[in-house]
Formats: C-alpha cells, structure tokens, sequence
C-alpha cells in the first residue's frame, strides 16, 4: 500500500471514530432527556388521587416504554461498539506508516475488546516494542505463558499511556506464542484494574520496585510501566562519559533511585527532567481519568 493509500485510509478510520464518539455522545443526551421526561410522568402520575386510579393504569405501559428505550440504547452502543473496533482494524491494515492510533482513542472502552484481541505491530520502531520483539523471539514457551498471564492483568496504578501500552506488548508476547503451535491464556473481561485503592496501588508499586531492582530480566522488558525508567537506565549509559568509575558509580546512584521512586508510586520516564537534574523524587502517580 504506497504512502498516499497508507494517509488515507489512516484518515477515513480516524474521522469514523470521531463520527462514532459523536453519533454516542448525542444518542447518551437524548436518552437522559427521554428518562427525565418520563420520570417525571412517573412521578406526577404517582400522585394522582385514588378515585382517578384508571388514569394510572398508564404506568406500566409508560414504565414498558422506559425499559424499551433504555434496552434499545444499550443495542445502538454496543452496535457503535462493534464499528468502533472494526475501524480500529482498518487501522491496523493499514499500519504500514508506522502511525498509532492516538491514545485517547486507543483506550476509548469502545475499542476495549480490540486492545486484547489487536494483532501484533510488527512495524513499531519505538525501544520498549523493538526491544520486547527480540526479547520474547528468545524466550522460552513456559515463560511466555507466565508473562502474557501478567501482562493480561489491569494495573491498578495505569495512566492511559501505560495501559494502551500493555496490550501492545501482550499482542507481541501472544503472537510468538501462538506462533509456535501453542494456546495462549484467555484475555481479561477489561483492560481496567477493578482495585485502584491504595492498598492495592502501593502493592503493584512495591512489585515493580522489586522487579527493577532484581535487575535485568525477561519480565523487565515486559513490563510497560518500567518502559520510562529502562529509557532513562538507556540513556544514561549512552551519555556517559570516559571514565568507566565515574559511569558505573552514577549507573548505580540512578539504579538505585529510580527503584525508590517506583516503591513510592512513582513512574520515571525519559520526559522527567527533574530526575535527569538531580536524584530528587518526583511527584505521586498522577491521577487517571476515569473510564
């Protein structure tokens, strides 16, 4: 498909998601003026005297009207659902100029079932994909199984960015592991964690702390939330001058601080310039939006 193709369709799926989230967000307004109205039928009608208690016999019929619009509206969005996510794998089809969906629209839950179920990006040039391609080629089957397993489960301390993310890498990790004639595990009901209290956040947190500083594996590179810290880990190496002390001594102080930081709920990533000034810890998780 040339460049010119390629643009098109990228823009044809784009303005379909957008006339999708449109049709929705219309159809979710004059559903709750429908309800208001009737509801307020149902409440004037409940006053009504006795001795005109053949009038309320409307109230079912106005309650069998209620259930209708409100079940047909439920049918309409799981039907823009659907096209949602057909026009998501247009996209995909069309992946071949590298461009992604935005992340906005990649983790709208319309498009839900297609971030567990999307194929594989195998054209992506960004580190945390290339470098999980390679990692999961090298990996044994057994602990493929265990890490798509992980990958599979919500975060409870996710951003958009991140979440997105994990499914990207958990299509990868599938995609090699049905590509060797296996079954891979069932996908979750949501990408969302269910727990995002905060006993359950500093839980997740204190594992990724532990995972970073165990140091590199396999299950390092497959976690999207300690993408941002192996790219600062990365660039420091590549920056570093010619004295090997000095470089492995800072490699070690950054090592060190950037498990802290991930203990104490926060996410590191290449755009933390307060880090790359000083060791100083940055601010808590910020919070996701809701879904």
């Amino acid at each position: 498909m040339s460049t010119e193709a390629n643009a098109a369709a990228l823009a044809a799926v784009l303005d379909a998601l957008t006339l999708v989230q449109g049709q929705l967000d219309t159809m979710a307004r004059g559903n709750a003026r429908i309800e208001a109205a009737q509801n307020d039928i149902l409440g004037r009608l409940d006053t009504i005297d006795a001795s005109q208690a053949g009038v309320t016999d409307l109230v079912p019929v106005l309650e069998a009207i209620l259930t209708r619009s409100i079940e047909d509206r439920d049918l309409t969005a799981a039907q823009f659902a659907t096209i949602a996510g057909i026009a998501a794998f247009a996209h995909a089809a069309a992946n071949g100029n590298l461009a992604s969906l935005p992340v906005d629209v990649a983790d709208d839950p319309m498009l839900e079932r297609f971030a567990l179920t999307q194929p594989a990006d195998r054209m992506a040039q960004d580190r945390v994909m290339v470098d999980w391609h390679e990692a999961a080629r090298s990996a044994r089957s057994a602990e493929l199984q265990a890490l798509l397993a992980r990958q599979y489960q919500p975060s409870p301390t996710d951003t958009p960015e991140t979440r997105v993310l994990r499914y990207k890498l958990a299509a990868i990790t599938r995609a090699e592991i049905e590509g060797r004639g296996a079954i891979p595990p069932t996908p979750p009901a949501s990408t969302v964690a269910k727990d995002r209290s905060g006993p359950a956040q500093d839980a997740w947190s204190e594992h990724l702390a532990r995972l970073w500083r165990a140091g590199e594996s396999i299950a390092l590179f497959a976690e999207p939330e300690l993408a941002g810290s192996l790219d600062l880990f990365a660039n420091a190496e590549r920056g570093g001058g010619g004295d090997e002390d000095r470089l492995s001594a800072d490699l070690a102080i950054l090592h060190r601080t950037l498990g802290d930081r991930l203990a104490s709920g926060g996410r590191p990533s290449i755009a933390d310039a307060p880090l790359r000034a000083s060791h100083e810890p940055a601010s808590e998780i910020q919070p996701d939006r809701q879904r």
